[in-house]
């Protein structure tokens, strides 16, 4: 972050959970479309 601060540089601090939950959330939804089921998505942020 700071590397990057100092050069003037874009930085977009994304992680694992944060730019996938949406993935997971449409498969869910396809899923329960196609096969007519029932889902829930569980949101529980990962800090990691």
């Amino acid at each position: 972050f700071h590397s990057a601060r100092e050069n003037d540089i874009s930085f977009i601090a994304a992680g694992h959970h944060a730019t996938e939950r949406y993935g997971v959330q449409a498969l869910g939804d396809y899923l329960a479309r196609r096969f007519a089921l029932e889902h829930l998505f569980i949101d529980c942020p990962n800090p990691i």
